[in-house]
């Protein structure tokens, strides 16, 4: 980290650093709560990983899950006068009269390193030169070892840590941050003495992420909205507020999966199209929530207005491009895919374009993978995409045919494992058909993960239980012969999963298939159970299902997201009139337990999903 200003250069920062409280009271001590709250409104959510310590919009009236601390003319209150969302805001209300405090600092729960805060601003008045504003302020015991704020004097956004040899500060925004004006402030800080990871973003964008932050804390013990100094003048409201305990002081293990709302984090669409023989990369680490240190990426790859025939090959940047392929495409198609791949060191994912033309590529992130080796059952280890199937180098499978294929003890996985992801690929139908994935030696389930027609390439994510003599079978429902392709991006230990974000594999299930019923009409949705079905706890976190779209009366595409949310800027799969396509899907599952899937087209469709797992909470 740049030492920007150092210990004493603005003297007014470096004040000494005091302890939390110096007049305190229960939230209850608050002046009364406005009659104008929008009382009933749920608490606010978002899509960072772990724990919720505390979630408040303050239309309850009460600023609840806070300790209230102030002094002389300092308030802290419900305010009904400004608001992000609703009615009302808190409100911290700071003089320079002699004692004047307000601050609200919440405890976190014992042996937390891990911790975001993510809440909306609006501060109105500034203080005087070197009273800065503060956003939010971490504490380790009585230490203050890092926060934001807004320095009176331009208006800029500046981070200040603690560590053993003093303060040192780092310019986050160099323009004004304007007063009378809501922003929305994230922070994600785990605590790690000399090897500290921060994160901060600004309405939606990463202004500085760090995982060697040099400060005095091994673990986080409270976090403090306003200021801890007597007399530092300011008015600032708050709103939307949420903090969380991070995955992992939450108990995720070093392979869970993290899922959040689907979200896109490249459309080339809106810059150039990638050239044939040529790759482009977009950034996963330190984006929209995720952090700095992440192992491997759950997301959607999407290739459109290609001007040829080709394929794509995803794979962590700054390594060796694999022998492998994740999305095959002839000229004109729109074709999706589900896409699993280690990211490499710099937080970076890369796309190849094998083709003499040009393609556009999209990317929607549905989840990622803590760093660190797999240890805990259902924990998934991510690998390099490498061939595991191919037969192209021997024979097709035959009409109504099986194929096998050895996952266990092969290239580094270990003997016993519970899933696998692989992109399977059909290459060379003589017919139309459809190939379903299951563990060896089981019954073959009524599921498909793949539908072709005649001379058709179509790729298609799997993820699939493998069979206790380590393989997976591969069966060809048609009346021609088919080559299929299997490249493995990675595996699930072995076990019963117990902690948060392991994986729990189930033999392929139809959990919905809306032939039976009604087809899902222009731009409607259709939602399916999947918390409580077919031996699925009742709360879980996501779930992987393969979804098929068939028979549609018109071009559109699908978005499956968790039931009760907002329906996200993203897309599963793509069809034309007429089209079987299928695709696999990893999406949060809803408080109710639902996952929601809407059509956005002119025409009707029929909807398919075939669920293989899921992740617990």
């Amino acid at each position: 980290m740049k030492r920007l200003l150092g210990l004493g250069f603005i003297s007014a920062l470096a004040a000494p650093v005091m302890a939390l409280a110096l007049v305190s009271g229960p939230a209850s001590a608050a002046a009364p709560p406005p009659t104008t709250c929008s009382a009933g409104v749920p608490a606010p959510t978002n899509t960072y990983p772990g724990t919720t310590v505390v979630a408040n919009n303050f239309e309850s009236g009460t600023l609840a899950g806070f300790t209230v601390n102030t002094g002389t003319t300092g308030t802290a209150t419900i305010d009904n006068s400004q608001a992000h969302s609703g009615s009302c805001s808190a409100h911290l209300h700071v003089t320079t009269d002699p004692g004047s405090l307000a601050n609200l600092v919440t405890t976190l729960p014992a042996n937390s390193n891990d911790v975001y805060a993510d809440a909306w601003f609006n501060i109105t008045t500034a203080g005087v030169a070197g009273n800065d504003v503060p956003y939010f302020r971490f504490f380790f015991d009585t230490t203050r070892f890092v926060d934001i704020y807004r320095y009176n004097s331009n208006g800029q956004i500046w981070l200040r840590v603690t560590s053993s040899t003093g303060f040192t500060y780092t310019k986050l925004v160099s323009g004004s941050i304007a007063l009378n004006a809501w922003r929305h402030v994230g922070m994600h800080v785990i605590a790690n003495g000399a090897a500290s990871t921060v994160e901060v973003w600004v309405d939606g964008t990463s202004i500085f992420s760090s995982n060697q932050v040099n400060t005095t804390a091994t673990t986080v013990t409270a976090l403090q909205l306003g200021a801890e100094h007597l007399t530092q003048m300011g008015d600032e409201y708050i709103d939307d507020l949420v903090i969380k305990v991070g995955a992992a002081a939450a108990g995720g293990t070093s392979g869970a999966l993290i899922p959040i709302a689907p979200t896109r984090f490249l459309d080339t669409r809106n810059t150039s199209p990638v050239a044939g023989g040529s790759a482009v990369s977009f950034q996963v680490a330190g984006v929209n929530g995720i952090p700095a240190n992440v192992s491997a990426v759950t997301f959607n790859l999407t290739v459109a207005n290609p001007t040829s025939f080709g394929f794509v090959t995803a794979y962590p940047s700054g390594t060796a491009r694999p022998n492998a392929s994740n999305v095959n495409y002839a000229s004109g198609q729109i074709v999706p895919n589900l896409v699993t791949v280690p990211v490499g060191s710099d937080g970076k994912v890369t796309l190849y374009n094998q083709s003499s033309g040009s393609a556009q590529l999209i990317a929607d992130v549905s989840g990622y993978y803590l760093p660190a080796a797999a240890s805990a059952p259902g924990d998934f280890q991510a690998l390099a995409p490498s061939r595991f199937l191919d037969t192209r180098n021997s024979t097709a499978v035959g009409p109504g045919g099986t194929v096998s294929f050895q996952v266990g003890g092969v290239n580094g996985i270990p003997a016993t494992v519970s899933a696998v992801t692989f992109n399977l690929t059909v290459a060379n139908p003589t017919s139309f058909g459809f190939v379903t994935a299951y563990a060896s030696g089981t019954a073959r389930p009524n599921a498909s993960n793949l539908n072709y027609a005649t001379g058709q390439i179509v790729p298609n994510s799997v993820t699939v239980p493998v069979g206790a003599d380590g393989k997976v079978t591969l069966y060809n429902q048609s009346s021609g012969t088919a080559q299929l392709i299997a490249d493995v991006s990675g595996y699930y230990l072995a076990g019963t999963a117990t902690a948060s974000g392991t994986f729990q594999p189930i033999a392929p299930t139809r959990f919905l298939d809306t032939r039976n019923s009604t087809a899902v009409a222009p731009n409607g949705t259709v939602s399916f159970q999947v918390g409580g079905v077919s031996g699925i706890p009742a709360t879980v976190s996501a779930v992987t299902f393969n979804l098929t779209v068939a028979n549609p009366t018109s071009f559109g595409f699908v978005t499956a997201y968790a039931s009760g949310t907002t329906l996200p800027n993203a897309s599963n799969l793509n069809y034309a009139t007429g089209q079987i396509v299928p695709n696999q899907v990893v999406v949060p599952v809803g408080a109710d337990g639902k996952v929601t899937l809407y059509s956005q087209s002119a025409g009707t469709a029929q909807l398919i999903a075939d669920v293989a797992g899921y992740y617990l909470p």
